[in-house]
């Protein structure tokens, strides 16, 4: 049985996601800052950093993404619904904030198929990463929970 979540849990998975993602930023800023200075508002200051601007909408993504993870994977709002269409429904909610994002601000040219590609790729790698890492969190989860399983029946 999981816990229930404070409002401390919640402001915790902003801060692990935006982390995460200024990390991945930074990367992609020092790679191909240079060349995307004049394209994207996100590279605004070239290799040399990420502005406050980029800083702060990437907090907001996060906490948008947070809150999605929260409608769609607790029984707060959303019941009775199967975890395929939960999961569905939050990459849709979550590709959609982030195509707003990218409109409201110009987070690369839209004309662009080159930068739609590169943040088709890097979400695909991103959503990849995170499938993998909440995969082996669960892994590891049941595996503890088989062992107490196991412990508790050996004291019976």
């Amino acid at each position: 049985m999981e816990k229930e979540k404070t409002i401390y849990d919640y402001i915790s998975q902003v801060f692990v996601i935006f982390g995460a993602t200024v990390l991945i930023l930074n990367m992609f800023c020092l790679l191909f800052g240079k060349d995307a200075k004049e394209l994207s508002t996100l590279f605004s200051l070239g290799d040399q950093g990420l502005s406050v601007a980029t800083m702060l909408q990437f907090l907001a993504m996060s906490v948008f993404i947070t809150i999605w993870r929260f409608l769609f994977f607790t029984d707060k709002v959303i019941k009775d619904l199967s975890l395929a269409l939960r999961t569905a429904g939050m990459f849709t909610a979550v590709v959609l904030t982030i195509i707003v994002f990218v409109l409201l601000f110009s987070w690369f040219p839209l004309g662009d198929w080159k930068a739609w590609l590169g943040f088709a790729v890097s979400f695909v790698i991103s959503v990849a990463i995170s499938l993998g890492l909440s995969t082996l969190k669960e892994k590891t989860e049941e595996e503890k929970m088989a062992k107490a399983l196991d412990r508790l029946k050996e004291e019976i």
